[in-house]
């Protein structure tokens, strides 16, 4: 996930970084990852990547952008990536991406007040400030001596 705190109703973007740690290009790399349809409306990108070929020591990256329906936790599964050793291989490898587990969705009154300016606070924080700044000025002020209390 590209966002630290998704809300429900705002865009998910999720990214996949896929890397070729061998020594040998990966041929026909898919990736197929499925979020839930009662959970996630599609935005922008495909759930589903396709690359003829990745390079030994190289790495592909593919975006999908989600939009939460409601609030709450939401499932999510391991994205699988199939590739081959070599492009006439008939043998298909499968690996699995790290698993989300549960994913924390917030609702949008939390959005408001986590984005809020929280004015009242900032209002209390100066005057609180200002008095500290105020209250040694006013307690050792210089005495006035006689003859300007006479004036």
């Amino acid at each position: 996930m590209l966002t630290n705190r998704p809300f429900a109703g705002k865009d998910l973007p999720i990214r996949y970084r896929i890397f070729n740690v061998g020594n040998a290009a990966a041929h026909d790399v898919t990736l197929e990852d499925e979020w839930s349809p009662e959970e996630f409306q599609p935005v922008s990108g495909l759930q589903t990547g396709t690359w003829s070929h990745i390079a030994p020591g190289a790495n592909m990256s593919h975006i999908v952008v989600l939009r939460p329906y409601s609030y709450g936790y939401k499932s999510s599964a391991a994205a699988k990536v199939t590739y081959k050793h070599a492009a006439s291989d008939s043998e298909v490898q499968t690996s699995f991406s790290n698993d989300l587990g549960l994913v924390p969705v917030l609702s949008s009154k939390d959005d408001d007040k986590l984005a809020a300016p929280h004015m009242t606070e900032w209002l209390i924080f100066i005057s609180m400030a200002l008095a500290l700044a105020a209250l040694p000025i006013i307690l050792f002020r210089p005495p006035q001596s006689a003859k300007s209390k006479k004036a």
